[in-house]
């Protein structure tokens, strides 16, 4: 005799004993489902949470590691603004220290043309149940539908982002934006570690086909060196985006106006370099064969332009990019608090080679003396 609720098919074994196979109703499932929440509930009352063992737990792990740190934040241009907020690895690590929840993603309805996504979060304890949904499009930018991988692939992104938006929406933002702050500033650095990560940050994306100019274009600055603690804190993020599958490089970067090709980047750099280290050319003088120098000038006396140790009166090339990129920077100081900053800051802080830290040597040399002079 079957239960309630169940049918039972028997079908022989390989001994010639019989098997019996139980399928279940939707009510039974119910009963069963009931019945686990119900456990769940009793036990989180048994054991309740608290918030000052999460805000620990959850602060020590997502500072744990530069790593972990980089893992949790994301960023995606939208409208001619940068999106930038906590990550679905984020909201991993906080519901994990959150305790006594449920919480899911799945893919609920998929047409022609787009898909969708439901996230759902339950809080045993406290009987809070939240659910977000997040629709993706399936369509290339001809209107023709995705294969089968890559619609599986963009349901997946939209069910994590739904997870996120669940949890981060069920857990009260109070209790975790100082974290994502943490989780920030770890990625990110400080000053003195700007040069290496910036550089670090450019060679990830060149891998992926994306140029300094194109990241230039994105961020909307001038130059690869303007980077800053800001600016480098959303190529992290972007980096996050595309390893969750969030985004893809086309949608996240931009390629610079034909116009502006020219005055960004690393190539707009050295076009101003090449510019600012050519003199002005002096209004021709008649010549006069009959008169000569009575005295060649001495050795050490010599231009500063043409010293052995100067960038100015060498070609671009004729250097590395990098000495010439903090040269500019050096010569653009305005005073000498602003020239002993980027001294500390792109040479001491950098990763040099020691011919060019005494070529840049000078360059810092002439430009203090230049602005001492000019203060006195």
């Amino acid at each position: 005799m079957s239960s309630v609720g169940q049918e039972v098919d028997v079908t022989p074994g390989e001994d010639g004993s019989s098997q019996g196979l139980v399928k279940m109703d939707a009510g039974s499932l119910a009963i069963l489902n009931r019945s686990e929440i119900e456990q769940q509930v009793s036990t989180a009352k048994m054991y309740p949470r608290s918030i000052k063992r999460f805000r620990d737990e959850s602060m020590e792990m997502v500072t744990l590691t530069e790593k972990i740190a980089e893992e949790c934040i994301y960023a995606l241009p939208r409208g001619g603004k940068t999106i930038e907020g906590p990550s679905a690895r984020f909201a991993e690590i906080v519901i994990s220290a959150w305790g006594n929840s449920r919480a899911g993603a799945r893919v609920i309805s998929e047409d022609n043309e787009s898909l969708t996504a439901q996230g759902f979060f339950f809080d045993v304890e406290r009987n809070v149940t939240i659910s977000m949904e997040i629709k993706r499009r399936i369509t290339d930018k001809h209107g023709r539908r995705y294969n089968a991988d890559m619609i599986a692939t963009t349901g997946n992104a939209a069910a994590s982002i739904a997870f996120r938006n669940a949890v981060l929406k069920g857990i009260p933002k109070a209790f975790w934006t100082d974290m994502y702050d943490a989780a920030r500033k770890a990625a990110v650095g400080t000053v003195e570690t700007l040069v290496n990560k910036r550089a670090a940050m450019v060679g990830y994306f060149q891998k992926m086909g994306v140029t300094p100019e194109m990241i230039c274009a994105t961020l909307e600055i001038p130059g690869v060196e303007d980077i800053g603690l800001e600016e480098l804190a959303k190529l992290k993020g972007m980096a996050t985006a595309l390893k969750e599958g969030e985004s893809t490089p086309e949608q996240l970067f931009k390629m610079p106006e034909k116009e502006e090709k020219s005055t960004k980047g690393t190539a707009g750099l050295k076009d101003k370099l090449k510019a600012k280290e050519k003199p002005a050319p002096e209004p021709e003088k008649k010549p006069e064969p009959e008169k000569t120098p009575e005295k060649a000038p001495p050795e050490h006396k010599k231009d500063p332009e043409v010293a052995p140790q100067s960038t100015n009166g060498k070609a671009p090339d004729a250097i590395p990019v990098i000495v010439s990129t903090v040269s500019a920077i050096l010569r653009g100081s305005k005073n000498l608090t602003e020239l002993d900053q980027a001294w500390k800051r792109e040479v001491e802080g950098g990763t040099l080679e020691k011919v060019d830290k005494k070529r840049l040597a000078y360059v810092y040399t002439e430009v203090r003396a230049a602005l001492t002079k000019e203060s006195a």
